[in-house]
């Protein structure tokens, strides 16, 4: 989208508008400028999608009309998943204290990948959606809370928050070796 929002976009919008109002006045001609504008952008947009092109700028914790395996790294922590596929893994690393990690998916499809030994809580939130827990239950619409067998409410744990909508979301818990506790945990 950074055509979209570029100085040089709007100016010619700008300048097209100045012009068809101009050429109604003088000429009594009529140009729908805005429904010119509109398919153009429907058409800057569909090019876009089949070239494969990125047309929103994103990080690495953006999925848009893509396949992607991210990991919770540090640098982000919130991953968006729209018209995607993503595969997030959450299983490695200890999280800064006062951290937490956000997912949200919107039509699209999520892994979330968390490790067993880390005291770890994921608070979910669905709207005609599809979330399955390591519990084994699922939710569709409203919230949830899930605590994995390492949790204990007097120990610092990790947060994690994901919300869904029209989309399907996996969590999965590893068998992962503990990670070096040089990082202190969230303690909320």
């Amino acid at each position: 989208m950074g055509l979209l929002f570029s100085g040089l976009f709007w100016g010619v919008i700008l300048i097209l508008i100045g012009a068809s109002i101009i050429a109604r006045i003088l000429f009594n001609i009529d140009l729908p400028v805005f429904r010119i504008v509109f398919a153009l952008i429907i058409i800057y947009f569909g090019l876009k999608i089949l070239t494969g092109g990125s047309w929103l700028k994103t990080n690495g914790a953006t999925a848009v009309f893509d396949n992607k395996t991210m990991a919770a790294s540090g640098k982000n922590s919130e991953f968006n998943v729209i018209f995607s596929k993503a595969r997030i893994d959450a299983d490695g690393r200890l999280p800064p204290e006062g951290e937490k990690l956000e997912i949200n998916t919107v039509f699209g499809s999520t892994v979330l990948k968390i490790s067993s030994v880390i005291p770890t809580i994921v608070k979910v939130s669905a709207a005609f959606s599809t979330t399955y827990l390591p519990d084994g239950n699922s939710i569709s619409f409203g919230s949830y809370t899930y605590r994995n067998s390492s949790f204990s409410p007097n120990a610092p744990y990790r947060l994690i928050e994901t919300n869904a909508v029209f989309s399907s979301f996996n969590i999965i818990e590893s068998e992962a070796a503990k990670p070096e506790m040089g990082t202190a945990l969230n303690a909320q």
